[in-house]
Order: C-alpha cells, then structure tokens, then sequence
C-alpha cells in the first residue's frame, strides 16, 4: 500500500512537471511571437520611413518641382518626419505639401534657396520658421488652410508676389513692408482686428482680401497704395468709411458689404450698387470737395473720345449673347480648384505661320507664366464644337476618359499616362537624358493622383484634363472662328485672370485680330461666367477691373 502511495505521488510529481515544462514551452513561444511581431512592425515602420518614392524619383531624375499631397504623406508623417532627403533637392522650384497631417514646419525648408512657388496649403502647421526669410527667390507662398497663429517678426522676401494667409487662425500680422514685390494678399477669414502695418511702401500691391476678421477701421496709409484695384473687407467690424478710400484712383472692385455700417444709405448700397458709385458717394458725403466728381467726367469724355476713333485698334469686350457658362463643382476644389475662360470673337487663324504663332505663344506661356503648368494651363477650343453649359469636376482616373489631341481613339486617363510614361522612359534610354518636349514634362503633375480635374462638354464628353491635354474633338484649326480659352490653376484665381490677361495682351500686341463685318479693328472678348452647383457666381472674365492695361484701349460694349 505505502509502495503504491509513493508510486502514486511519483506520479504526480511527474505530472506536475511536465505540465511546467509545457507552461515554460509556451511561454517561451509568446515571447517569440511577441519578439517576432515587435521585428515585424518595426522592419514595417522602418519601411514606411524609408518609403518616399517621390522624393527618391525627384533626386535621381533632377526634378524642379514635387508634390506631397494626400492620405499616404499623412500616414507616413504620423510615422516619422519629412526626411533629410527633401531638404538636399536645391534643383527643386516648385515644392507642393497639402492636405496632409504637417503641422511643424522644418527648420531646413531654408535650404532649398531655388524655390519660386512654396504651396503649404490645407494642412496643420501652427506656426512658420524665421528662416522662411532665406528663401530669397521665393515668388508664390501659400499658408491657406492651417491653424497658423504667429508669423515670424518680420518677413524679408524680396520677390515675394503671391502672399496667401487666408483661412488660418492669426490675430495679428507683423510689418509688410518689406516684400516690395508683393501684388496679391490673402489674409481673409483670420481673426484680425487690423491690416498690417507697412502696406502704404507697397507700390504694387493691386489685391487685398481681408473678409471675414474683426477689422474695424480702414487705414489712411490706403490712399498711398496707388495700385491697388481690388479690395475685400466684407464681414467686418467696419462702422465708417473714412474719404480718404475714394481717393485710390485705380480702385475697380470695393467690397465692404455685411459691416455694421452706421451709413444707412452707404449700407445698402455695399449690396446694390458698383464700386464707382459707392466711391463717389464717399467722397460726397464725407467731403464737400467736388474735384472727385469732376475727374469722373473728364475720365467719360476721354473713354469717349476713345470709342470715336474707329481707326484704332482695340479691345472689345461684349456679354454673351448666349448665357456662356460653366458649372464648377465641389468635388474638383481639393484637385485643381480654380478656372477662367473666355471667348475670343472671330479670330482669324486662316494664315498658316500666323497659326504656328497661336500655338507658339501658348508655349512660352506655359514655360513662363505658367512655370511648365505647374500654376496654370491654357487650353483652346474651338466654340462652335463646344455645348453650353460646361461643368468642370473632379473624376477619377479609371472614369476620365478623353480623345487626345492627335489622336483619334478615346483612351482613359490611366492608360494615356501610362502610354506618355513608358514613351519617356524608352526616349530615356534611348538619348540618356530626360525628355524636356512634349506632355512627357507633366506626367508626373498628375501621376499618382487619385482625382483628375476634366472639363466636359453638355452631353458628358469630357474636352479638357488640365494640366495634360485637351480633346481633338474641339481642337483650334486653321480658321476663322470663336476660339475658347480655359486657364484653370491648382494655386488661385487670380493666377488664372493673370495667365489669361497676358496671353490677350500678347495675342493683341502680335497683330492677331478678329474678323468683324463694322470693321472693328482689333480683338472682340466675349465674356464667360462660372457658377457653383446652385448657380451662385463665383468669376465672371473679362469683369470690370480685368485687362486695365495702360497702353491698350480697351472699350466695353453693354449689351
């Protein structure tokens, strides 16, 4: 009996064992798992670290501009920060990083002393470096969209022309007089409770958009700012309006509807009336001299005498007899937000060298104006091939699908850019360098991209998929006929009215014309209008402040 005890304890004893040998066994096998998983996600952080394809592509191929855009940048800076990487591109002119989780702004940014066009627009930053004044050449800055509360003490960008603060959280701005250059500023939907100091030495300052602060008096330093035709202080704090306002001589558009202004009459007419009548009015009522008025009817008799000389070529700028329009809406805003367009009358491309200097210009203008499409693209179109109202959207790849020019099968998107790349790549190989003619320099503004912005005719056709080409169903030829000009822009509208603007004044100045049977000499404008989903007006081109240029007269038909 005790033999059999002890055999029985013998026994349990074993089992005992055994069963903490299995619980060591597996506990050694969950901190291998463990240890394995913990290999694994960090060799997968590592990647996703490591995994910037388009700042590797942009050193090895030389690249002047990159863009960082998107749900995968954010996913990546959730990781880690911008890599060293990005700040040792000094070929880079064009940098974009938008709708992203960035809310620091590096320190290096400063390095890349070749950047023209810095867009930062709809992300997190808080606030902006003081080396940000290192980047001497920079011409376009875009900061819209952030939770930007502070600026450095001062800004020193000498060639700085587009300025965009608008729709961050900044209560105060420092001293703007030293961006000599500076000719559009954003600062609208901020908490502001005053325009920034300087502005009176910024002798090229033509836009101010400052709606939506808490601003509440208008400076008089205004008056000195002798460029200056656009205004926007709508939704402000505003009671009064001093004279000295009616006095900026080149003011075209004055927006100060929805102030709390004690003027009852001026109050209504911020709603109902143009920008020389609310002027005019200032000057009356808040001053007894009536010089201003006198100017305004010396500067009719001289428009006058203007339209009297029929011999004199000129611009003619006319409403569309037909309702031109074209519907904008909301899905292309985080694509390529902004287009302007316009129709040019008759305009006489029968000669085959004065066609090859059409297409030529919109060449250089790609090239300069444009900066190789990255601010802008210019399309033409034939208007009688077009079916009103047009609709701009945002669509994606697999649905675009287009005829391009040249062509005469319709393709989708992805397969053109795929076509264009494996074309480059070969011309690569074959010349040893990077192509630098034809669509292959812009693949890579819309390659990866997971929205296209198009532009479709009435009955879908889509005509346009800027920034890469438009449809050869609507090309121009060589012939008389209203020809259709789209600018749209990833950056802004006043970038498109200024691509615009120049491509009208050079096609007037190089002697193109519209054939017109009153003999008019010159170029006939018909005007375009584009509209939200609601029809609400969002730009109408020519407007009354567009193509005021000091040389070339310029006479507007009221039909």
């Amino acid at each position: 009996m005790m033999m059999m005890m002890m055999m029985m304890m013998m026994m349990m004893m074993m089992m005992m064992m055994m069963m903490m040998m299995m619980m060591m066994m597996m506990m050694m096998m969950m901190m291998v798992m463990m240890m394995m998983m913990i290999t694994i996600y960090k060799f997968s952080a590592y990647k996703i670290m490591a995994s910037w394809e388009e700042i590797e592509t942009a050193i090895a191929e030389n690249k002047h501009e990159l863009h960082l855009n998107g749900d995968s940048v954010s996913q990546r800076l959730k990781t880690a920060p911008l890599p060293e990487s990005l700040f040792r591109i000094h070929t880079l002119n064009y940098l974009e990083i938008s709708n992203t989780c960035l809310a620091i702004l590096p320190d290096k940014i400063s390095l890349l002393d070749n950047l023209l066009n810095l867009a930062l627009h709809r992300n997190e930053i808080v606030e902006i470096p003081e080396n940000l004044n290192q980047l001497k050449k920079i011409k376009f800055l875009d900061l819209s969209f952030n939770k930007i509360t502070t600026l450095p003490m001062s800004l020193e960008l000498p060639h700085l022309h587009t300025f965009n603060l608008g729709n961050n959280h900044l209560q105060s701005l420092p001293n703007f007089g030293f961006l000599p250059a500076l000719g559009i500023l954003f600062i609208d939907h901020n908490n502001l409770s005053e325009l920034p100091s300087g502005l009176e030495k910024l002798s090229n300052l033509s836009e101010l958009y400052a709606a939506k602060n808490e601003i509440s008096v208008v400076p008089q330093s205004l008056t000195s700012m002798t460029a200056l035709k656009v205004l926007d202080l709508s939704e402000n704090l505003l009671k009064e309006i001093a004279v000295d306002l009616s006095l900026c001589r080149k003011m075209k558009d004055l927006n100060i509807k929805d102030n709390p202004l004690k003027d009852n009459r001026l109050r209504k007419m911020t709603t109902q009336c143009n920008t020389k009548s609310i002027l005019e009015y200032i000057a009356q009522h808040t001053n007894t001299n009536g010089q201003k008025g006198k100017k305004g009817k010396l500067k009719k008799k001289a428009d006058d005498s203007i339209q009297d000389d029929d011999n004199e070529k000129k611009i003619y700028i006319m409403q569309s007899k037909d309702s031109k329009q074209i519907i904008s809406k909301a899905n292309v805003k985080d694509v390529r937000s902004y287009i302007c367009c316009v129709v040019v009358k008759n305009l006489d491309l029968r000669d085959l060298s004065v066609f090859k200097k059409f297409i030529t210009l919109q060449t250089k203008l790609h090239e300069n104006e444009c900066d190789m499409r990255t601010k802008a693209t210019i399309a033409t179109h034939n208007a009688i091939s077009l079916k009103f109202p047009l609709t701009y959207e945002g669509v994606s790849p697999n649905s675009l699908e287009i005829i391009p020019l040249g062509q005469t099968k319709k393709v989708s998107s992805t397969a053109l850019i795929d076509r264009l790349k494996t074309e480059r790549d070969d011309l690569r190989l074959k010349k040893k360098r990077q192509p630098k003619t034809g669509l292959y320099r812009y693949i890579d503004l819309v390659d990866g991209k997971n929205q296209f912005a198009c532009l479709k005719n009435a009955d879908g056709e889509v005509i346009s998929f800027p920034p890469v080409t438009n449809s050869e169903q609507t090309k121009t030829e060589a012939i008389i006929s209203d020809v259709f000009i789209e600018v749209t822009s990833p950056l802004s509208l006043p970038q498109c009215k200024y691509v615009l603007e120049e491509l009208i004044k050079n096609l007037f100045l190089m002697d193109f014309e519209s054939k017109q049977d009153d003999q008019k000499r010159g170029l006939v404008l018909e005007r375009v209008s584009v509209v939200d989903e609601q029809g609400d007006l969002k730009v109408v081109f020519p407007s009354k402040i567009d193509l005021d240029f000091s040389s070339i007269p310029v006479v507007r038909i009221d039909e």
